[in-house]
């Protein structure tokens, strides 16, 4: 996929979060950034390609799995195939599938999971 305008503040926001994610004692934060061990490629049959979720931690046994998205991405078909395939291994497998937002896109991706009707929660980053 292309780099989009907004690449540097998705950066900046996986990387907050990651950081965040140790301060709460997260186990085995990953983070599709430098500096960070790569999260695992998520992949299902049914679903023509795998997709690397931006940050995954595990929250006790649990698998948490987090798509940073921003202003740009909400709307685009690349960022539908990644929630459809996060939202259906999250369910498959026992773990949470977050999309994170910046505070002033929350409603924006909001209506966008209940366009595709997906059981997704969302959160913000500042």
């Amino acid at each position: 996929m292309p780099k989009r305008a907004s690449q540097a503040e998705h950066d900046s926001m996986v990387e907050f979060l990651a950081d965040a994610l140790y301060g709460r004692d997260m186990k085995d934060v990953t983070a599709d950034i430098p500096g960070y061990k790569r999260p695992q490629t998520i992949t299902l049959p049914g679903y023509k390609d795998g997709h690397t979720p931006d940050v995954t931690a595990y929250d006790g046994n649990q698998l948490i799995i987090y798509e940073v998205e921003t202003a740009d991405s909400i709307n685009d078909p690349h960022t539908e195939e990644q929630w459809k395939l996060f939202a259906e291994y999250a369910l498959q497998n026992n773990a949470v599938f977050y999309v994170t937002v910046p505070p002033m896109e929350i409603a924006s991706a909001r209506k966008r999971v209940k366009e595709l009707n997906l059981d997704i929660k969302v959160v913000t980053v500042p």
